[in-house]
């Protein structure tokens, strides 16, 4: 979980990306970045594992200060991010990359 806010950090801090939290969480330029901002799950009351991990990772604690992209290989239905990113690493079920 934390790497997951790792992740929307690191795009805030790219170039490629926008310049806000909530601006790279629901972007749309190139598709959906992240599956809870369509299936509703975003606007459910986050667990306190949830709200603990984000405030680690805004507390500045990085697991990875290069990933920009992750996913779930098992349940993806877009496959452009391991075609087309550098792979970094894998966490219980997701794939981070860069």
């Amino acid at each position: 979980k934390i790497l997951v806010g790792n992740v929307v950090l690191n795009r805030v801090r790219s170039g490629e990306f926008p310049d806000t939290i909530y601006d790279v969480i629901f972007d749309r330029k190139f598709g959906v970045q992240f599956t809870p901002t369509v299936n509703g799950m975003i606007w459910r009351t986050p667990s306190a594992e949830c709200v603990a991990a984000e405030k680690i990772a805004l507390d500045g604690y990085s697991l990875s200060e290069e990933a920009i992209y992750f996913l779930d290989p098992d349940i993806a239905t877009n496959f452009w991010i391991p075609n087309n990113r550098p792979y970094l690493f894998r966490v219980g079920g997701h794939e981070f990359y860069s």
